[in-house]
């Protein structure tokens, strides 16, 4: 009796295991199939050659908006009641990425370096003093 019992549960241990095992691959397909669904969606409606420039010149089509829609994560429900807030904030994040970009591209190499020799050795000061 021991063998049967054995047996029937390593096979059940088994087949359990590998029904997880499919399971999780399963759903991460399925979620990394979503991703690059709406990665691709976002992508072309940045390509699209209407209003390329700017967005707020695009022409009200009803597919252009639950693109957008889609793309900003809003859904597809239109409430007028969050669009001043919400450029509010769009707003503000691009002010800051355009500050940070600014600074990226107006910052030198020799004063990145400059400024970490010099608290490299105010550490080994601190350090050497203890």
């Amino acid at each position: 009796m021991g063998f049967f019992a054995g047996f029937f549960s390593g096979f059940a241990l088994t087949t359990s295991m590998l029904y997880l095992t499919i399971q999780v691959h399963r759903s991460n397909r399925l979620s990394q199939r979503n991703a690059i669904r709406e990665q691709t969606q976002a992508i072309n409606y940045i390509a699209l050659s209407r209003g390329a420039y700017d967005r707020r010149l695009l022409p009200a089509d009803k597919d252009a908006e639950e693109v957008s829609a889609q793309v900003m994560g809003l859904g597809t429900s239109r409430s007028g009641s969050g669009s001043g807030v919400q450029d509010q904030l769009k707003h503000q994040w691009n002010e800051e990425v355009r500050k940070l970009a600014r600074k990226a591209y107006e910052s030198r190499w020799e004063d990145v370096r400059d400024t970490a020799v010099e608290g490299w050795k105010g550490v080994r000061r601190l350090v050497k003093r203890e």
